[in-house]
């Protein structure tokens, strides 16, 4: 699937890391079509966009990634999801993995890191019809 047609939605409560995410996937040239703050607006965002991609923070105030995942899976099961996190506790990596997150990003990221991540992801997107 080309790039151009990897439609990716940000939710992560820190603005610094969604632009730090923002900007990296368009220079890479993947089309960032929406971004939240908080789960809440997160999951309107991705029932509005319905994108191929989701980059998910795992904490996040009032609802938490691991909150809205299975909200996500069952409206939108072909969606693929990556957590974004710092933390490596084995509970909360074992939820996601059983939730049916398809990777991880772990801060500190650098570009590369969330370019190889991304990258195979989406080389398993299948093309809508």
């Amino acid at each position: 699937m080309l790039k151009e047609n990897v439609s990716i939605v940000l939710i992560d409560d820190n603005d610094i890391t969604r632009e730090v995410l923002r900007v990296v996937l368009r220079s890479e040239g993947y089309n960032v079509v929406g971004e939240a703050a908080d789960g809440g607006t997160g999951l309107e965002l991705v029932l509005r966009h319905r994108p191929n991609l989701i980059l998910l923070d795992v904490v996040m105030p009032k609802i938490g990634g691991l909150e809205i995942l299975p909200k996500i899976k069952d409206m939108l099961p072909e969606a693929m999801v990556l957590m974004v996190t710092a933390s490596k506790d084995s509970e909360t990596i074992a939820e996601a993995v059983k939730a049916g997150i398809h990777g991880f990003i772990l801060k500190p990221f650098n570009a590369q890191k969330i370019i190889d991540t991304v990258g195979g992801v989406v080389a398993k997107i299948k093309p809508k019809n």
